[in-house]
């Protein structure tokens, strides 16, 4: 198997490379629409592990009963007669209560879809996890709510960031102090709690930013962050049951 790296391919979206709190791992990804795949998935607590860009181990093998009606050959070297590595976009490890599920998804732009080699790549797929017992899923950029991307990716950006000292206690007195003044309007009160606090200007809205990564407040993510409004119309609740530590 080629070790996965952004160089590996060409790519007719921006290549990133990205770290994840969640895996504690670098994910080498393809596509902006794979980022932000990755990103809602990262986000979702019932989401327990992600591979990125996932290599289809024994592919032929596992094939070998479902092999009616595929175009192998298309995705075979012509010299060597060997079939390429072919890869998932993700292997997802999810939460099920009484049970963990493994489900691999593909992220597709959806003009693609009409193309042979790709639907041919996709059917490939569908049928390898099958045989291995995993559901397959596809994603094209028009289940993906880009607000909630780049909420997510606002957000998250406070859980990587360690430069602020005594992050966690003043987290904490900040969600307190929000709570205390919960009908004004939060980029005020942000405002004050920076002078109160007599720390450098917009360590709070990095603070609110970071209370809403670790879940301790909860926002509709689905909506533009609008920071001039009252806080009852932003925050939908208030977790006290999420510790920080």
């Amino acid at each position: 198997m080629t070790p996965l790296k952004i160089s590996t391919f060409s790519s007719l979206g921006r290549c990133s490379r990205i770290y994840s709190y969640k895996t504690k791992e670098i994910h080498y990804l393809l596509s902006d629409n794979q980022l932000r795949v990755f990103l809602l998935l990262e986000w979702c607590d019932k989401i327990m592990d992600i591979k990125s860009n996932q290599y289809m181990e024994n592919l032929e093998e596992y094939l070998s009963e479902r092999i009616e009606n595929l175009r192998l050959d298309k995705f075979k070297s012509k010299e060597s007669e060997k079939i390429y590595d072919l890869y998932t976009s993700f292997l997802i490890t999810v939460d099920k209560n009484t049970h963990k599920e493994n489900i691999a998804i593909s992220v597709k732009n959806s003009s693609n879809l009409n193309i042979k080699t790709t639907i041919e790549k996709l059917e490939i797929e569908r049928r390898y996890w099958g045989a291995r017992g995993i559901k397959f899923y596809i994603i094209t950029e028009k289940e993906i709510n880009k607000v909630k991307v780049n909420n997510i990716s606002w957000c998250r950006e406070a859980l990587i960031e360690k430069s602020i000292k005594n992050k966690n206690t003043l987290a904490l007195e900040l969600y307190e102090f929000i709570i205390k003044n919960k009908d004004k309007v939060l980029d005020e009160v942000l405002v004050l709690f920076d002078d109160i606090k007599n720390i450098e200007d917009g360590t709070s809205l990095f603070l609110f930013r970071y209370l809403i990564a670790i879940k301790k407040i909860e926002i509709n993510m689905k909506e533009k962050i609008i920071l001039d409004r009252p806080i009852s119309d932003i925050i939908i609740s208030f977790r006290g049951d999420v510790y920080i530590e």
